[in-house]
């Protein structure tokens, strides 16, 4: 007898993640190749980060402090929290689970934008909560008037997915925005419907109208915010992410925690890179210049871009290469650089590219300049 899945895991579509570097040195017979596709810090990890893991690395036979206690002290101590209102999770992505897992029971339903990161509707999924998308505007922001409509009509809506800014479309809500919408979601049955401010890349933002999220999250009750060790810290392989919460939320959802879900490694590695004030604003200097630089280049190519407050851009493929975002892509990866395709968030005509290093934008131009011009020398590009 065959085995009966849920139905909501059978429809499941999995999460598509970035192509690894040793898969197409094996694939192409590459010696060296450059990745441009994950969002990663292009310096690695913070140098006091590594320090203290290869401290930590004596101790590993140890569990780990299963409160995460000196880390969630820190984390207190940078936010202006209590300890009691900081979660830990194994990336971020992991309290998007727990606060699905805590408000939501199957049939209940969340709210997202069209290009919202791809964590939000999986986790959701996974736990049976149907996600209700709303379009994007025409410039590929969130439409937060139609997100709230969603939200009234339907009374089985718990939660709101609000990354800001987003990825991979790199757009924010500003603050003239965000508090109007805030202010009418807590209205709506009882302020019972909690908003998730993802702030992923809060690092990266140069935009001054960008709200503070904390400063959100003390107004609104019914809001709270995300924040990861993926990102500017260099931290991605440790999967290290944070929520600050409510304290009577973040009792329930510490009960849905399972312990020891952030590793000795990650726990120590954390807390030694917010200290590394160093490392950080230099990560954000050479994001800042990257981006100038990668901008004036598609510029000169005519190769459309959307606005990014993160640390990569996306790119109009069919419009600066005459081809598909997925073609340009696998074009790309012959001559060692991975991007990032992302017809999966239904826009089949973008890239993603990561902002690398100097030599590595340099790298990517050189990759993107010979498929555009390979493709005009046949036509392709009108």
């Amino acid at each position: 007898m065959a085995i009966q899945y849920p139905r909501y895991i059978e429809e499941l579509k999995p999460y598509i993640a970035g192509k690894p570097i040793e898969e197409t040195q094996r694939e192409y017979g590459l010696k060296k190749v450059i990745k441009l596709a994950s969002n990663e810090n292009p310096l690695g990890p913070s140098p006091r980060a590594v320090k203290a893991m290869k401290a930590g690395m004596k101790e590993v036979q140890l569990y780990p402090d299963a409160s995460g206690f000196h880390l969630r002290q820190a984390l207190a101590k940078l936010e202006k929290a209590n300890f009691d209102e900081i979660v830990l999770g194994n990336g971020s992505n992991e309290v998007i689970e727990l606060l699905i897992r805590t408000f939501c029971i199957p049939g209940d339903f969340m709210v997202a934008s069209d290009g919202v990161f791809a964590a939000y509707p999986i986790s959701a999924r996974i736990q049976g909560v149907d996600t209700i998308f709303t379009r994007m505007t025409q410039d590929f922001r969130f439409d937060l008037k139609a997100m709230l409509e969603a939200i009234k009509k339907n009374e089985r809506v718990k939660l709101v997915a609000l990354p800001n800014p987003n990825n991979p479309t790199g757009a924010y809500v500003n603050e003239e925005e965000l508090i109007p919408f805030l202010k009418a979601v807590e209205k709506i049955r009882n302020g019972t419907v909690h908003v998730i401010l993802d702030y992923a890349y809060w690092e990266y933002v140069i935009a001054k109208d960008l709200p503070d999220p904390m400063v959100l999250f003390r107004k609104f009750s019914n809001v709270s915010v995300l924040k990861t060790f993926s990102k500017i810290y260099g931290l991605g392989g440790l999967r290290v992410g944070y929520g600050v919460l409510h304290s009577e939320l973040a009792k329930y959802v510490q009960k849905v925690r399972m312990p020891f879900n952030v590793s000795n490694l990650g726990l120590v590695g954390a807390e030694a890179a917010l200290l590394d004030h160093a490392f950080v604003k230099k990560s954000l200097q050479i994001n800042r210049k990257g981006m100038v630089f990668m901008q004036k280049a598609y510029d000169q190519m005519k190769v459309p871009y959307l606005p990014s407050q993160g640390n990569f851009l996306l790119i109009n493929a069919r419009q600066g290469f005459g081809m598909s975002g997925m073609e340009v892509f696998q074009e790309c990866l012959k001559l060692g650089v991975i991007f990032r395709p992302v017809a999966n968030y239904g826009m089949p005509d973008w890239l993603r590219v990561t902002i690398g290093t100097p030599a590595q934008n340099a790298v990517a131009l050189k990759a993107l300049k010979t498929v555009q011009k390979r493709n005009l020398a046949i036509g392709g590009l009108a």
